[in-house]
Order: C-alpha cells, then sequence, then structure tokens
C-alpha cells in the first residue's frame, strides 16, 4: 500500500479554515506519516477584495455559525479591527504567498505556519498585509525569514500564486477547509468536507484509507 498523503484546500481569511485548525492539528500530531500539503485557493480575489469594514455585518453573522459548529471563536481583537476605519484590505494573496515562500523554505512547517497566520489575523486582528506581521510570526516562532516585499505586493496574478490558485481549481476544490486523500503517487483516494470533529474526521480518513487497502489487497490475490 502506498504511502498516504492530504493536499488541505486552505485560504488564510476563511473562518472556517481557523475553526478547523485544531482538529488538523490533532490529526497531524496523531499521524506524522501523513503528508499535509496546504494549497492556497483564492477565497477572496477579484470583485470579492474590498476593506474589512464593508464585510463587518456579514462576518458577524458567519462567526455565529462557525463558533457553534467549530467550538472557536474569533479574539475580540479582530471584531474590533472589522469597525476602524483604517481596517485593512481583506485580499488572499499576501498570506497565500507567504504560505507558499514557506513552503520553499521549511516544507515540513508549512502547516504550522498556515495556522500561525491564521491566529495572529482571526485571534489579535493583525494586519496580513503589512511586513511587519509575518516578521514577527517568523521570529517569535524561528521559521525562516520570508521576502516580505514579495508578499505585500502579491496579487492573484503573482506568478507563485497564480500556480497555486490554478491548482487547487484543477483539483476540483470550490470551499475551504477541503481535504483530499491521495496515494504518494497523487491517485485521488477521497475527499472530506466541512468535519470539524476530530472523532468524525478521524473515522472518514480511516474508511478512506481502509477501503483503498481492501482494494490493493484484493488486487494482489486474483
Amino acid at each position: 500500500m502506498s504511502k498516504i498523503k492530504i493536499i488541505y484546500g486552505h485560504d488564510t481569511l476563511c473562518g472556517w479554515c481557523f475553526g478547523f485548525t485544531p482538529t488538523l492539528d490533532a490529526f497531524a500530531a496523531a499521524h506524522p506519516d501523513v503528508d499535509i500539503d496546504v494549497v492556497p485557493g483564492g477565497l477572496v480575489k477579484g470583485e470579492r477584495v474590498g476593506s474589512y469594514a464593508d464585510m463587518a455585518d456579514y462576518i458577524a453573522q458567519a462567526e455565529v455559525d462557525m463558533t457553534r459548529v467549530t467550538g472557536r471563536a474569533i479574539g475580540q481583537p479582530f471584531r474590533d479591527m472589522l469597525h476602524r476605519e483604517d481596517a485593512p484590505l481583506s485580499i488572499s494573496a499576501p498570506p497565500s504567498h507567504a504560505i507558499l515562500q514557506m513552503k520553499a523554505l521549511a516544507p515540513d512547517r508549512t502547516l504550522e505556519f498556515a495556522h500561525a497566520i491564521q491566529d495572529v489575523h482571526f485571534l489579535e486582528g493583525r494586519d496580513l498585509n503589512v511586513a511587519e506581521t509575518y516578521d514577527q510570526i517568523c521570529a517569535t516562532h524561528g521559521f525562516p525569514r520570508l521576502d516580505t516585499d514579495a508578499i505585500v505586493g502579491a496579487t492573484e496574478d503573482t506568478s507563485l500564486v497564480a500556480e497555486s490558485y490554478a491548482l487547487s481549481a484543477s483539483l476540483g476544490i470550490q470551499s475551504y477547509p477541503t481535504i483530499l486523500v491521495l496515494t504518494n503517487e497523487g491517485k485521488l483516494l477521497g475527499q472530506i468536507d466541512s468535519v470539524y470533529d476530530l472523532k468524525t474526521f478521524e473515522a472518514e480518513f480511516k474508511q478512506i484509507v481502509m477501503s483503498k487497502t481492501v482494494d490493493h489487497i484484493r488486487a494482489l490475490m486474483t
């Protein structure tokens, strides 16, 4: 049986991905043999890009459902940020670029880094469009330093970002978080959508893997 890997269809600005963090962290700790590849997909791009202040009402409504389902609450500093006159721009490209840089520099820490970005954003209300945010994260957690000029200048048309968004689309990822379970050779075994309970997530993952194992054994016996 081939080694199993996971593609994590992710967006830093997705509150549901923020709510999913404890489940995926616990799963990753329990399955160090499973490679998890974070693929930024571009939730906030094109006409969706705009000031966070313009999205305050929508986010407040969505937060209620997200917290109820995932059990994870957004921090008050984030809520306060939404109502500032100088609220930052909501755009996925800069944090996507940061994640993709980290994937190249420290692939084994990419998931940790992606979650660290989300935590400072959703818990502390930190602006993901300024270099200081990424410099502080890297210094605090011992991540490699990033090219922050490239991060803050990134758009959906920046090659590194555009390639990731195109990959996400080619994989059929349409919402976040999405988990694709694959063999190490890239054969898709199954997909897990919108599961935030660890036991349920584990059960769905095992069902996908066990089904493939049974098929593999049957093939060997024929």
